[in-house]
């Protein structure tokens, strides 16, 4: 009786007590918050699917009472006490005394996290199912694919440093390989670590040989960034872009100098051309008149040969009308050469102007300054490669003409003097014949035959023979004139070739130089550009101004301080066969009744 007496008496007071507690709650005050942390557990199929996703909130109560705290839950479990814990939607009350009150939330309906992660196994280069891989044997590779998940806050994959542990039994696996990953012993395993950074995804790669493959938990870790990075001293490596800049500047001004000689250049070869045709058309006229010229030095030498044999041969029946044909025919002769000498006088004069023209464009060229070197970080700071090619191209070849102009300088300048020396010569030449002339006209007005016959006879003898070689020798100074005529053609087509290629040249340098200022402009902001670059990428990993928010929802911002995730795959390992357990008979309700006096 007395311990049927106790046993319900113990009843009752545990019935009154739980009503006591009830009523308390009832009429509880309402409690504070100070803080709250979440820590959100996955665990994942081989995969990387999801199979079970929950919560363990941990609050941190300042002052007793009823409080809340808000979550989209499927199920709900008090982790502290036994203290009920009601769910409205997606607010949870409950009452909690001072301290840290621990409760666990169950999302069971569409499970997600912030990354997307998607494993694969592959055996010998063949992708198998996870539960087919255990056991075998062969070139093992694992593959894990992290991204993000679109549907999520995006605030976790942006500020969060995922840690990626796979660990791998040195007794199974073998010749390890992962480039991107961490190594470490950890007992009989080898540990292998990858990181993925914040605002990235990753494509993490291993393989190893392996024997009858078994695989432990591979386990991820999210946590907040919480890299405070310095500002590094950029300052040389931007002043060094700054000299860059600088010299771009001091190229740009260079090529707009070249530009201004390309376009002088431009304009001493078209005058040059227009010298050269006038040159041409004087060679033409000298080539014709050449022709005029011989004719009539062959008739004087006949002339003269006529009077040699008239005198020799006929002295009683002289007649000296023969004297006055040859006289006219010096004369003829004078003239052609004084025309010759002019027109070699024209042709010199029309040359050294085009010269000048030309050596005074060729002279505004700028000397090579350019170096490979220098040219090659052109191609290094700019993207439009093909203008650039193009740009290149027009300085080689205004380098290319003023190389070839000083390189046959030598040659130009040595033919206005030839051409003076000749027109000399040629005047030489007719001023000697004139005064053959009039002593000949003398000689025919005041001629005594009986007197000098014999004289006469000798000197149109000698002259006559004297002739013979000149005559030779203007027939052979003719035709040359008459090959450098035809030759010069080619010459003058070379030189308007030149002028109008030059003008494409112009063309060329004017892109040049559109070119180098373009590339100017765009350089000149590399020292900024840089270091906003150098700015940006600190900022992508210097999360220190991460502001913590929930999970689970948003109405807990204020109160969390601090959200971490722990993730694990499920492992892949034999099963092995369970002990048989002989089955107990469930008790009825009496039996558990008498149990309970049971001592």
């Amino acid at each position: 009786m007395r311990k049927r007496w106790t046993i319900a008496t113990a009843v009752c007071v545990l019935v009154f007590t739980s009503h006591s507690y009830v009523s308390a709650n009832t009429e509880a005050e309402t409690g504070t918050i100070e803080s709250k942390d979440e820590v959100v557990y996955a665990n994942l199929f081989a995969n990387g699917g999801i199979q079970e996703l929950y919560i363990v909130n941990a609050l941190t109560v300042t002052e007793e009472g009823l409080i809340s705290d808000y979550g989209q839950y499927d199920t709900i479990t008090n982790l502290t006490d036994l203290s009920a814990i009601e769910q409205k939607d997606e607010e949870i009350t409950l009452n909690a005394p001072v301290g840290t009150f621990h409760y666990q939330g169950n999302i069971q309906k569409d499970p997600q996290l912030p990354w997307d992660i998607e494993i694969r196994y592959l055996l010998d280069g063949d992708q198998l199912d996870a539960e087919d891989i255990v056991g075998e044997s062969g070139t093992f590779e694992l593959e894990i694919d992290i991204s993000q998940n679109d549907t999520m806050d995006e605030a976790f994959f942006d500020h969060y440093l995922l840690q990626v542990s796979v660990p791998l039994n040195s007794d199974l696996f073998t010749a390890i390989d992962a480039p991107d990953a961490t190594i470490a012993n950890a007992g009989k395993n080898k540990q292998l670590a990858f990181t993925v950074m914040p605002e990235e995804g990753a494509e993490l790669r291993l393989s190893a040989e392996a024997s009858a493959i078994e695989l432990e938990s591979i386990e991820i870790s999210a946590l907040p960034s919480s890299f405070a990075i310095d500002m590094p001293d950029t300052e040389e490596l931007t002043g060094e872009f700054d000299s860059l800049t600088g010299a771009i500047g001091e190229l740009a001004n260079g090529v707009g100098g070249l530009k201004n000689g390309i376009q002088e250049l431009s304009s001493g070869l078209t005058e040059l051309g227009k010298g050269s045709a006038q040159f041409q058309t004087g060679l033409t006229d000298l080539s014709s008149s050449g022709s005029d010229l011989v004719t009539a030095s062959s008739q004087l030498q006949a002339g003269l040969n006529e009077v040699n044999t008239a005198l020799n041969g006929a002295e009683d029946d002289l007649s000296f009308d023969m004297g006055t044909e040859l006289t006219s025919g010096l004369d003829e002769l004078v003239a052609g050469l004084r025309e010759l000498a002019g027109g070699l006088d024209t042709l010199g004069a029309h040359h050294q102007q085009g010269y000048q023209a030309l050596e005074e464009a060729m002279n505004q060229l700028p000397a090579a300054t350019l170096s490979e070197e220098a040219i090659g970080k052109l191609y290094e700071t700019t993207e439009d490669r093909e203008t650039l090619d193009v740009l290149v191209d027009s300085y080689t070849a205004a380098q290319t003409v003023k190389g070839t102009f000083d390189a046959v300088k030598e040659a130009f300048t040595s033919v206005q003097p030839a051409l003076q020396e000749m027109s000399t010569s040629v005047t030489d030449m007719a001023d000697g014949l004139h005064t053959m002339s009039q002593s000949l006209s003398a000689v025919a007005d005041s001629f005594d035959a009986d007197a000098g016959l014999g004289e006469l006879t000798n000197g149109i003898s000698q002259l006559a023979s004297q002739y013979s070689q000149f005559h030779e020798g203007l027939a052979s100074y003719t035709g040359g004139v008459s090959k450098v005529a035809n030759e010069y053609n080619q010459i003058h087509q070379g030189i308007q070739e030149s002028a109008t290629g030059s003008a494409q040249l112009v063309d060329g340098g004017a892109s040049l130089q559109a070119g180098m200022n373009e590339l100017h402009d765009a350089t000149a902001e590399i020292p900024e550009q840089m270091q906003q670059e150098i700015d940006d990428m600190i900022a992508q990993y210097d999360k220190s101004d991460f502001e913590p928010r929930s999970f689970v929802h948003e109405n807990n911002d204020d109160q969390v301080e601090n959200v971490q995730f722990v993730i694990h795959t499920e492992p892949l390992t034999k099963e092995e066969p369970s002990p048989e357990v002989e089955e107990e008979e469930e008790p009825n309700i009496w039996q558990r009744f008498l149990n309970l006096f049971r001592f």
